[in-house]
């Protein structure tokens, strides 16, 4: 089991699977069981899995499943049980989902593919303490990276999703209450579906501390300190 990094990368782009129909959950022992299930376009269980690709972002808290699916059944849900938080299903620019799996807690995990029927299966248990951290969570936005654990480089990479209506964001990077670099963050008004951002700031050699992420109206959605 790893603690950190890529668990899994399947490569078949001619599977008859184009959508995540369910994502489930179940106790083992000490051990968490996710199973993702995929389906046809006409919703028939799928035989192979999409393309995929699982990793742990301890650092940043979530346990991310890059799929070759297009459409999903599940755009978010409360889980609250074992490892799991909540998980996210947003879509990314291409087209295509992803699942993010917010840990409550520290973990190690493992991954494998099943077929017919078309699943991926993860496995979770009990991690170090100090390797986890927990992305920023709002009704419409998540800040998934940076992420609670993070650490400041010359070059930062927001990276999340949000719902709704929310146009856009301000973004400031701060050393000691001042600001050293700040930019607007325009995102896609998206109802009904989570939709990925990506948003590269340089920051350079600059030190920094803060992360602070404002609304339109001036309201603080994130407030993320940095170590070095």
């Amino acid at each position: 089991m790893l603690a950190e990094g890529r668990l899994l990368t399947f490569d078949r782009p001619a599977a008859d699977s184009n959508r995540i129909a369910g994502i489930t959950w179940r106790m083992s022992g000490e051990c968490q069981v996710i199973t993702v299930a995929f389906a046809t376009e006409d919703g028939a269980p799928a035989t192979s899995p999409p393309t995929l690709t699982a990793r742990l972002l301890s650092t940043a808290g979530v346990l991310r499943i890059e799929t070759g699916a297009t459409e999903s059944s599940i755009v978010d849900q409360l889980v609250e049980e074992g490892f799991i938080e909540r998980l996210y299903v947003p879509v990314e620019e291409d087209g295509t989902r992803f699942i993010d799996l917010v840990l409550a807690r520290a973990a190690v995990a493992r991954a494998r593919v099943l077929t017919s029927p078309a699943q991926i299966e993860i496995e979770l248990q009990t991690g170090e303490p100090e390797s986890v951290g927990h992305p920023l969570i709002t009704d419409s936005v998540v800040i998934v990276e940076p992420g609670s654990a993070a650490v400041a480089q010359p070059l930062l990479d927001i990276a999340g999703y949000s719902i709704g209506t929310t146009e856009s964001l301000e973004v400031s990077v701060e050393q000691n209450s001042n600001v050293v670099e700040s930019t607007s963050l325009e995102l896609e008004p998206s109802p009904g579906v989570w939709t990925a951002f990506h948003h590269m700031v340089a920051v350079g050699g600059d030190g920094y501390d803060m992360l602070r992420i404002t609304s339109e109206d001036g309201g603080v959605i994130a407030a993320i300190p940095f170590s070095r």
